[in-house]
């Protein structure tokens, strides 16, 4: 693993902002920073691994990295990424606004936004990136202007409650609460009358997102976590099976090799 420095990437000491846009992102090795980082992904679909933690990202999704984290980006398929690098210390932020950035011992790294808020934040960092290699007079200040309004826009921009939320905006909650409830048994069906939506749109949009179908991206999601579980437990295969939501461990061992190429064992 290396390390990335400020050096490389901020124009001069006295800068505190700056931007890498990847389109695309390629496959990443592990490497840590000495600044934050917030991703935000436009498009596409790949896994990263923040700590040994593989998570699927994807369109409207924003990720926070901090110095003492460790982070690779694999399996990646038009990923489309706008980097935003910052040292939190040395930037000059309003009074409250620093609340809105995750801390180093925040739980929530990683969250989606909403389509409008999306709508809002691309040209914002459109601008943001031509202020950051602009030579011209007070492109600094409009920099940091633009820094604090796309830190909001990425705040509130988290998703709505159901009732009152668009349909793209449902998709992505399906995508956030899969996330979190990985293990429990349920089917399409049930899923999209819990977030309000057509089976058939639920589907259509989740193969949009990530180029795969609903029932493939719940393995995905689930063997990510086996993998973390593989590596950094001391539970069986069967046992880690049923944590993940499998009922039948050589079900799990064949959904496992199909997407990892290797088997449990294996991959242990």
């Amino acid at each position: 693993m290396y390390q990335l420095t400020s050096d490389e990437f901020f124009t001069n000491s006295n800068k505190a902002i700056a931007t890498e846009i990847r389109t695309p992102q390629e496959n990443f090795p592990e490497h840590s920073h000495d600044f934050q980082e917030l991703i935000i992904v436009s498009k596409g679909t790949g896994t990263h691994v923040i700590n040994d933690t593989p998570n699927n990202i994807s369109k409207n999704q924003v990720c926070f990295v901090d110095p003492q984290d460790r982070h690779l980006f694999e399996n990646v398929d038009s990923l489309y990424l706008s980097n935003i690098l910052f040292r939190k210390d040395s930037i000059y932020m309003p009074a409250g606004l620093k609340d809105y950035i995750p801390g180093s011992d925040s739980e929530q790294k990683s969250w989606h936004i909403n389509t409008s808020s999306m709508e809002k934040i691309d040209p914002l960092i459109k601008m943001l990136d031509r202020e950051l290699h602009s030579q011209t007079t007070g492109s600094e200040l409009m920099a940091q202007a633009l820094f604090q309004q796309l830190i909001v826009e990425l705040h509130r921009g988290k998703l709505n409650p159901i009732e009152t939320a668009g349909m793209d905006d449902k998709v992505m909650q399906v995508m956030e609460w899969l996330k979190h409830n990985y293990s429990e048994e349920f089917n399409i069906d049930e899923i999209s009358d819990r977030f309000q939506l057509s089976t058939r749109t639920l589907s259509r949009k989740i193969k949009q997102i990530t180029n795969l179908s609903f029932n493939n991206y719940l393995h995905q999601v689930r063997i990510n976590n086996a993998i973390q579980m593989l590596q950094y437990s001391d539970l069986s295969i069967t046992d880690i099976a049923f944590k993940v939501g499998y009922s039948d461990s050589n079900y799990f061992s064949t959904k496992f090799k199909k997407v990892t190429q290797k088997s449990p064992s294996d991959y242990r």
